[in-house]
C-alpha cells in the first residue's frame, strides 16, 4: 500500500489535468499516453504480486519479469521518449519529425506488449524464470514464440528513431519560434529554440504560474473591454 495508494493519486492527477482538457495528439503526447497505459498494467499486476494468495504461485515465474519489464519500461522509456521529443526542438531548434515518430511509437508500443503481455500467461502456466529450456510437452512453446516475434518487432521500432534524430540534425528547418507546439506553460517556452547563451535576452514578466502561455497568449485590449 506504500507504493500502490500515491501511485494511484498520482494516476488519478494526470487523469484530471487531462480532464475536459484540448488534448492534441502530437508525438509527444501520444508518449505520454503511453507511459499512462504501460505504467497502469504495472501497478495492476504489482498489486497482484502484494497479495499473498497470488504472489505464491507466480512468484519467480515469468509473471514477475513481465511485470517488472512494465513498471520499469512504462515509466523509464516511454516517459523519456515523450520528453525527449518534446523538448528536442528547445535542446536543438528543429522539430523531429511527426510521421517518423509516430512510427517509432506505435511499432514500440505494439512490439513492447506484444513480448511481455504473453510472458504474464506464461508466469501463471508455471514457466520458471532463468531456465535455459523446456519441453514441448508444457505447452510454452507458442506463447513463447508469440513473444520472441514481438521483441524483434521492439528491436527494430529503434531504427526509425534514430533515422529521426539523423534526419532531423541534418536537414531539418529551424522552427523560427519560442514555442513551437503552442501552448508551453514553463519558462523555457519564453525564450528561443535553442537558447542563448545566458537562456534569457530578458526575463518575461511572471504573473501567474504559466508565464510563457501569458506572454504567447496575452489578452489583446479589445477582449479586454469586451470582457469588461
Amino acid at each position: 500500500f506504500l507504493i500502490a495508494v500515491p501511485t494511484g493519486v498520482k494516476f488519478f492527477n494526470w487523469i484530471g489535468t487531462m480532464w475536459k482538457g484540448s488534448l492534441s495528439f502530437e508525438t509527444p503526447m501520444l508518449w505520454a499516453m503511453g507511459f499512462l497505459v504501460t505504467f497502469v498494467f504495472g501497478g495492476l499486476t504489482g498489486v497482484m504480486l502484494a497479495s499473498p494468495p497470488l504472489d505464491f504461485p507466480t512468484s519467480d515465474t515469468y509473471f514477475v519479469v513481465a511485470h517488472f519489464h512494465y513498471v520499469v519500461f512504462g515509466t523509464v522509456v516511454f516517459a523519456m521518449f515523450s520528453g525527449f521529443h518534446f523538448w528536442w526542438p528547445k535542446f536543438t531548434g528543429k522539430l523531429l519529425d511527426e510521421r517518423l515518430g509516430k512510427i517509432t511509437f506505435w511499432t514500440l508500443f505494439i512490439g513492447f506488449h506484444g513480448t511481455f503481455l504473453v510472458q504474464h500467461w506464461l508466469g501463471v502456466n508455471g514457466m520458471q524464470r532463468r531456465i535455459p529450456d523446456y519441453l514441448a510437452v508444457e505447452g510454452l512453446t507458442t506463447l513463447n514464440s508469440l513473444s520472441s516475434v514481438f521483441s524483434f518487432v521492439l528491436g527494430l521500432s529503434f531504427l526509425p528513431f534514430f533515422y529521426n534524430v539523423w534526419k532531423t540534425a541534418k536537414y531539418g528547418r529551424p522552427v523560427g519560434a519560442d514555442d513551437p507546439w503552442g501552448y508551453g506553460r514553463s519558462l523555457e517556452w519564453a525564450t528561443s529554440c535553442p537558447p542563448p547563451r545566458h537562456n534569457f535576452v530578458a526575463l518575461p514578466r511572471i504573473r501567474s504560474e504559466s508565464p510563457a502561455f501569458d506572454l504567447h497568449h496575452a489578452p489583446s485590449p479589445a477582449r479586454e473591454l469586451t470582457a469588461r
